[in-house]
C-alpha cells in the first residue's frame, strides 16, 4: 500500500475587512482577506492552529477501483500530521498509519513498516506546504508569498474567484473562493502520485461547509481529482484545538 490519503482542512485569518466588490477581486489579498471573515473572522480563526477530524468516503486504487476507508487525522500545518487509514482490500482490512514529525517521516500497512520512497516524501512535504497554505494565515504574517490573480472559473457550478500564491521553493497553489460566500471552495495544485511517482494535477473541492459554535466553517464534504478523474470523496466531521500535545505525532 503505498498511496497516502491526506486530509483537506481548510482554515484562513489574517487581516480585517475590505470593500466588497471589483476593486477586491482584482486585488488577490484583498479577495483573501474576504474570506476571512466569511470563514469566521480573524480573532477568531487565529486562536486554532490543530485539527482532529475523522472522515469516511471512496478512494480509487490502482487495478482495484473504488475501496471504502475511514480515517482519524490529527494536524498542526506544516510540518505534524497523523493519519489512521482503513480500508478493505480484496477482503483483507489494512490500517495504513502515516506520522509527520518535522523532518521525521513514517508509514506502516498493519503495523508493517513501508520503505519511504522519493514519491511519497514529495507527496507529504506537497500535503504539508497545501495545509498551510490553505490556513491562509502564513500569506499575511510571513515573507516570502507572491500572490496573482488567476481569473474567474465555476466551481460546482458557481462563479469562483482564483488567486495564485508563490514561493520559492514551492509549486504553486491555486486557491478558489466561492464570488458569493467568499468561502474556500477549490484548492489546485501540482503534486506527486506516491503510488507511481509521476506528477499529477490535483484538485480538491469543498463540496459543503457547517458553521460550527465558534462561528468558524468546517468543510464537511470534500471531492479530490487527479488529472480530472475522481480520485476520492469524503465526508468529514472535524473540531479546531489551540494546540496539540507533542505526543500525538509519535510512534
Amino acid at each position: 500500500m503505498s498511496r497516502v490519503l491526506l486530509p483537506v482542512l481548510c482554515v484562513a485569518a489574517l487581516l480585517g475587512p475590505v470593500p466588497a466588490g471589483r476593486a477586491a477581486e482584482d486585488d488577490p489579498k484583498a479577495v483573501i482577506v474576504q474570506a476571512v471573515k466569511a470563514h469566521g473572522g480573524e480573532e477568531t480563526l487565529a486562536k486554532f492552529q490543530a485539527v482532529q477530524s475523522s472522515g469516511k468516503g471512496k478512494i480509487t486504487l490502482a487495478g482495484l477501483g473504488e475501496v471504502n476507508f475511514t480515517q482519524e487525522i490529527a494536524s498542526m500545518p506544516p510540518d505534524k500530521l497523523k493519519e489512521s487509514l482503513d480500508l478493505t482490500v480484496n477482503g483483507q482490512n489494512v490500517r495504513v498509519l502515516t506520522l509527520v514529525n518535522g523532518d521525521k517521516m513514517s508509514l506502516e500497512a498493519n503495523g508493517t513498516a513501508i520503505d519511504l520512497t522519493d514519491a511519497i516524501k514529495s507527496a507529504l512535504k506537497d500535503a504539508g506546504y497545501l495545509l498551510k497554505v490553505s490556513r491562509l494565515v502564513p500569506l499575511v504574517r510571513e515573507k516570502g508569498y507572491e500572490f496573482s490573480t488567476v481569473g474567474e472559473i465555476k466551481v460546482e457550478g458557481k462563479p469562483a474567484v482564483g488567486v495564485r500564491v508563490s514561493a520559492k521553493g514551492q509549486k504553486d497553489i491555486n486557491l478558489y473562493f466561492d464570488k458569493e460566500s467568499h468561502l474556500l471552495v477549490k484548492l489546485e495544485h501540482r503534486t506527486v502520485d506516491p503510488s507511481n511517482g509521476n506528477e499529477v494535477n490535483e484538485e480538491r473541492i469543498i463540496q459543503e461547509y457547517r458553521k460550527n459554535s465558534d462561528g468558524i466553517q468546517i468543510p464537511t464534504k470534500v471531492l479530490v481529482q487527479h488529472d480530472g478523474k475522481k480520485f476520492l470523496e469524503a465526508e468529514v466531521e472535524a473540531k479546531f484545538l489551540e494546540k496539540l500535545d507533542e505526543s500525538e505525532f509519535k510512534k
